[in-house]
């Protein structure tokens, strides 16, 4: 019996021990290096162009601006609101700054929401005022 425990704690030992050796000098894979984003030469960085134009490149990135409670709204027609739900969306774009706003709109079209018809000629003017 002792010879049987002997031979576990040996062989549990002698795995412990490969596995140990394995990984500090197995094989590793290099890291891949993330290519940063291509910014155009002429981009600041300070603007809203590049950030606008950056976010309309990326079509997979959404971008939320503290407006998640909107995403039920999905798929719903832009005629089809109540007035407690185009509140709702008014309430939110109307605590946008100015600079923000082009890029809600592009974040809720890629969320699949239409913008309530009656909102949108008043954020043609906040875009234009902005």
């Amino acid at each position: 019996m002792l010879i049987l425990i002997g031979i576990l704690v040996t062989l549990a030992v002698a795995v412990a021990l490969a596995t140990w050796l394995s990984n500090k000098y197995g094989k590793k894979e290099p890291e891949q290096e993330q290519t940063p984003a291509e910014v155009p030469l002429d981009c600041c960085g300070a603007h809203e162009v590049c950030e606008f134009e950056e976010m309309r490149n990326t079509p997979d990135k959404i971008l939320y601006f503290e407006d998640e409670e909107l995403d039920r709204f999905q798929g719903i027609s832009a005629d089809q609101y109540q007035d407690e739900q185009i509140e709702e969306f008014r309430d939110v774009m109307y605590t946008l700054k100015s600079d923000e706003l082009k890029m809600w709109l592009v974040s809720i079209e890629r969320r699949n929401i239409q913008l309530p018809l009656i909102l949108r000629q008043e954020a043609v003017q906040l875009i234009a005022e902005g």
